[in-house]
């Protein structure tokens, strides 16, 4: 395990014919977005490419182009790749059943921006100081010298705009602002896509909202705030986890909150937590103790016990560091 410079990196891009991209389970806007800006990207390159993924894509980023090329695992299994990129995944557990494909292939790059990252690549392009994934994408496309289509400028866009909350948090810098300037010189609809990424919902999406909205509850004096959701709200609103993106965020912006989390219910003994805080505390910790991973003020991880007593179990670890 290596850490890689931008440079080497396009150098195993340039010698590699066929690749394989691949990101996290359950993508969000920064996964898919890195890894369709970067499918073009190496396209364009006159790479054969294949983009995989363990989860299908959620409905709410098929607005993104490129979207149908992204496969499951099994669907590229029994071909021979030259290399192996992961892009936004921590870990190895976080890419899922693409594990097996990337055990298999000799040459293994990840191109991440977590902290938490653990380096689990043969070579690893691992920058914890950008907003997204998608920054590195783009420095890619810069180092490579490959002009950025309006298609590739909507999918960095994603990931951009994802990772900070549309604009309202994370390490956003001259750097960033920049980029974000060449994603519109390159055709760029941001109208259409800030409405469809950040505004636009399905309605039982909202219908989860409410069910969120209606589990919030406040501790430490306002600072602590939590929600859950179970396995009978997602079946009476007729929706799926990967729905919940951007929830967590509901119990943080409430007056006075200083840290705050998501409880998801999986199955009968499994929650996963999204975590959420403002400065200076940090959640990243917090995941990490339970085997998860993520930014200081973002992060998530996974407890296997049924949701009411992994609830207890990540209140009790909250309070102590926002109740003194």
């Amino acid at each position: 395990m290596t850490t890689t410079s931008l440079s080497e990196i396009t150098g195993l891009f340039q010698s590699a014919s066929r690749i394989v991209l691949c990101t996290h389970v359950q993508p969000d806007g920064d996964a898919l977005g890195s890894l369709l800006a970067a499918g073009i990207m190496l396209k364009s390159l006159k790479k054969d490419v294949t983009l995989v993924c363990h989860d299908p894509v959620p409905d709410n980023l098929k607005i993104l182009p490129g979207w149908e090329a992204v496969r499951l695992p099994e669907e590229a299994e029994g071909q021979r790749y030259d290399l192996f990129c992961v892009l936004d995944a921590s870990d190895l557990e976080r890419i899922g059943g693409c594990g097996r494909l990337f055990s298999k292939t000799d040459n293994t790059l990840v191109i991440d921006h977590h902290a938490s990252n653990t380096l689990f690549g043969k070579y690893n392009y691992v920058v914890s100081d950008v907003a997204a994934t998608g920054n590195l994408v783009y420095r890619l496309y810069q180092e490579l010298k490959v002009p950025i289509s309006s298609d590739a400028a909507a999918c960095l866009y994603s990931a951009l705009s994802t990772d900070t909350g549309n604009f309202s948090y994370g390490q956003m810098d001259e750097e960033f602002f920049m980029q974000m300037a060449g994603l519109i010189k390159a055709g760029l609809d941001i109208n259409k896509y800030a409405r469809a990424l950040h505004l636009t919902k399905e309605y039982n999406t909202l219908k989860l909202k409410s069910r969120a909205l209606e589990s919030l509850s406040l501790e430490c004096g306002g600072r602590l705030s939590y929600m859950r959701l179970k396995l009978a709200d997602f079946a009476e609103t007729e929706t799926l986890p990967d729905q919940t993106d951007g929830l967590v965020n509901l119990a943080l912006n409430i007056s006075g909150v200083k840290m705050c989390f998501l409880a998801t219910q999986l199955d009968e003994n499994t929650t996963k937590f999204s975590l959420r805080a403002l400065p200076p505390y940090d959640v990243a910790q917090i995941a990490v103790e339970f085997g998860g991973g993520g930014h200081v003020l973002a992060a998530g991880c996974t407890i296997k016990l049924p949701v009411c007593e992994a609830v207890q179990v990540m209140l009790e670890r909250m309070r102590r560091v926002v109740c003194q």
